[in-house]
C-alpha cells in the first residue's frame, strides 16, 4: 500500500521544459558564450542542480559564490519567463484534484526538487502550493545534500513527512531524477511525460510502474 508520495517539481508538477530551455539557453550564451545542444539540456541540465550544471559548462571548478551568482541570474530570467507565459506556468492537468484526493485519503505528500529555495517560494506564491504542501518540509537544492541521481533528496523528503521508502511512490520526469528514485529503493516510480516533449528512452535497469501525461487517472493509486 502506498502511504507517501514524493513529487519532483519542474517537468513533473508543471510542464516547464520550454521555459527552462529558454532560460538556460540565454544564460549559457551570456555567461559562457556557449550554444546549448539538446543532448546537453537533457543530460547535463534536466534534473541536475545548478552547481553541477555550471561547473560542467565552466572550463575550471567554480567557487560556490560564483555558482550562486550565476544561479540567481539564471533563475531571475526563468521566473520572468514563467510570469510571461501563464499558459505554460500552471500545474499539470488533473494534479490539483489528485492532490486533493491524496489529502482526503491521508497520503503523506512532499516535494523533492533540484530547484533552489527561492524558486520554491516563487512556486508556492504563484501556484498556491500551500494548500497541499508544507514548505518547511520541502527538500530543495540548498547544497547540504548530494543532488540527483543520488537518492538523498528523496529520502529526506520521505523522512520529513514520516514516510518509509518501501511504501512510497515517486513521480519524476528526468532520467537523472528517475535514477535517483531507483537508488532510493521506493515501492513505485511513475514517469511523467510532457506530451509536447519527446519520450526519454530508459536504460533497462530503471523500472517504472507507468508513464503518464497528466494526473487525471491516478486516483486508484491511493484508494
Amino acid at each position: 500500500m502506498i502511504k507517501t508520495i514524493i513529487f519532483d517539481f519542474n517537468g513533473t508538477m508543471i510542464f516547464d521544459s520550454q521555459l527552462q530551455h529558454q532560460a538556460w539557453e540565454m544564460t549559457l550564451s551570456k555567461e559562457f558564450k556557449h550554444r546549448m545542444t539538446e543532448e546537453e539540456f537533457q543530460n547535463q541540465i534536466c534534473g541536475r542542480n545548478n552547481k553541477y550544471t555550471f561547473n560542467y559548462f565552466a572550463d575550471h571548478k567554480l567557487k560556490d559564490s560564483t555558482v550562486d551568482n550565476y544561479s540567481q541570474a539564471k533563475e531571475i530570467i526563468y521566473r520572468k519567463i514563467c510570469l510571461s507565459r501563464p499558459e505554460s506556468f500552471k500545474l499539470v492537468k488533473g494534479l490539483p484534484d489528485f492532490l486533493d484526493h491524496c489529502i482526503e485519503n491521508n497520503i503523506n505528500i512532499n516535494i523533492a526538487t533540484a530547484s533552489e529555495m527561492y524558486n520554491v517560494e516563487f512556486f508556492f506564491k504563484h501556484l498556491h502550493l500551500e494548500k497541499w504542501f508544507d514548505i518547511n518540509k520541502v527538500v530543495a537544492n540548498d547544497g547540504t545534500l548530494p543532488g540527483k541521481p543520488e537518492p538523498d533528496m528523496f529520502l529526506q523528503a520521505i523522512k520529513n513527512v514520516d514516510g518509509e521508502p518501501n511504501t512510497t511512490m515517486i513521480f519524476e520526469d528526468s532520467l537523472t531524477g528517475l535514477k535517483g528514485a531507483h537508488n532510493a529503493k521506493v515501492a513505485e516510480t511513475i514517469m511523467v511525460n510532457d506530451p509536447d516533449e519527446p519520450n526519454i528512452a530508459l536504460p533497462s535497469e530503471l523500472i517504472i510502474a507507468r508513464r503518464i501525461q497528466n494526473f487525471e487517472n491516478m486516483y486508484t493509486v491511493v484508494v
